[in-house]
């Protein structure tokens, strides 16, 4: 899937967030993930707001470019599949997802390039449930049943982190370290050479019986490092 079209069809929606700080980290947490569409339904301070600039940490782009509506209604009016962000029951019927069920449900919409929204509430009160059952879905994060108090920039990168293994592989397993490159036989050869013979002045290789059986498990050792 194209990512610039991906992360342009999905914005992150604020309701009447309370703190231009938790705006400015929620930008942040947006940007470290490549996602730069940001919706804010009238927050509480002015706007813009210096301390939103701050916090963000240089995720100006995502600050300077949010979409500013009063209220939830308005803004949804050009998108054709909304989510709705909450930890507590609601007495409605609604389909519910997981984050990585909510993932697949966005890369099919996706390919019908529909556009997205992601929709978060107050930092105190979260969403009412008249903003919850103008959406399509609900997103549930599975976090401590006793402490499940995220902050909103902490929710917030958790979706756009899942989202962005739709284009982006999460597994380094395969991937060498920075300035590594692997080793060609004679140089390694020539390292066991030296090393057999440091190890031989120094009596590590004793008994002498045991010697090259322990030379063996060393060769190996170093082979399967790769």
């Amino acid at each position: 899937m194209n990512k610039k079209i991906l992360k342009n069809n999905i914005s992150i929606i604020l309701v009447e967030p309370q703190l231009g700080e938790n705006i400015g980290t929620t930008a942040r947490a947006m940007l470290n993930f490549g996602f730069k569409k940001l919706v804010l339904i009238n927050p509480r301070d002015d706007w813009p707001n210096e301390y939103a600039i701050k916090a963000a940490a240089g995720a100006n782009e995502v600050i300077e470019n949010a979409s500013i509506f009063s209220n939830l209604e308005e803004s949804l009016k050009d998108f054709n599949y909304t989510f709705s962000t909450t930890i507590r029951p609601r007495d409605m019927v609604k389909p519910v997802y997981g984050l990585e069920k909510m993932s697949k449900k966005v890369e099919e919409k996706l390919k019908k390039n529909d556009k997205i929204a992601i929709i978060f509430g107050r930092e105190k009160s979260g969403l009412t449930n008249h903003q919850i059952s103008l959406t399509d879905a609900i997103i549930e994060i599975p976090t401590n049943k006793s402490f499940s108090s995220l902050n909103l920039a902490q929710a917030v990168i958790l979706i756009v982190s899942e989202l962005n293994r739709l284009t982006v592989s999460y597994s380094k397993e395969d991937l060498p370290i920075p300035d590594s490159y692997p080793v060609k036989k004679g140089d390694l050869i020539s390292f066991f050479n030296h090393l057999e013979r440091a190890l031989d002045e120094s009596g590590f290789l004793k008994p002498i019986e045991k010697k090259p059986t322990m030379m063996m498990n060393i060769r190996n050792m170093f082979n399967r490092a790769n």
